[in-house]
């Protein structure tokens, strides 16, 4: 496979493993929380914002280091390889919010890597799920929905539009799926707990292409 064409070609199961790992390790050596999870929804908020915004600003955002990634990694090559799955995994989220989809059944839809803690707890063993759920496991897609808010609250300025238009009411509606995901459980109204997070993750998903096509057709948002 050439350069090029793997650069744009799906990241498979084993990659996405891989790319767990790495960002285990990064999580390990900075003082701010980052999942797999969490990346992938700061990665689609990227996709879908008003802008490009370069790696020297993302980088920075993500980690919660003035330097980036700079530093962060011991072996060149596990940076390569982390900046190579992170970019391939960026055009995939990229591809899949251009394609037309009726469904987000659609093979070409958008499947976030949201982790599935009660399918991971059912595989444990009774004691190994016992620890992990007294070590406390985030809400179904909660730490997706943070990564997506973390960027689009760092570049406020780039999402603000006038107060008095109708676009900033569908903006903030269509993010509203967001911030119930990623809220405390506890914060939720009796509504919002009685719907499926399931539900809240497919409203989210369905406001990422609409947002995506809102700056487009505004003459802005990132070209992939």
């Amino acid at each position: 496979m050439s350069a090029a064409k793997s650069a744009h070609a799906p990241l498979r199961d084993e990659e996405i493993d891989e790319l767990a790992e790495l960002v285990d390790l990064i999580d390990e050596r900075i003082d701010v929380p980052l999942s797999l999870e969490g990346l992938d929804g700061f990665l689609t908020a990227l996709v879908c914002s008003p802008r490009a915004i370069p790696a020297d600003e993302f980088f920075p955002v993500l980690l919660d280091r003035t330097d980036g990634l700079t530093t962060i990694f011991e072996d060149a090559a596990d940076e390569a390889r982390f900046l190579a799955l992170f970019e391939r995994r960026r055009n995939e989220i990229a591809r899949a919010l251009a394609a037309p989809i009726e469904n987000l059944a659609d093979p070409k839809a958008l499947s976030p890597l949201v982790m599935d803690w009660d399918g991971l707890l059912a595989e444990l063993p009774p004691a190994e799920a016992g620890q992990l759920k007294d070590a406390g496991i985030p809400p179904y897609a909660q730490l997706w929905a943070g990564g997506f808010l973390l960027a689009v609250e760092y570049w406020e300025d780039d999402w603000n539009l006038p107060a008095d238009s109708k676009d900033e009411a569908f903006v903030d509606e269509v993010l509203d799926p967001f911030y119930v995901l990623a809220a405390p459980f506890d914060e939720l109204t009796p509504e919002e707990r009685a719907t499926r997070r399931e539900d809240h993750l497919a409203l989210a998903l369905w406001g990422a292409y609409e947002l995506r096509e809102f700056w487009l057709d505004r003459g802005q948002a990132p070209r992939h």
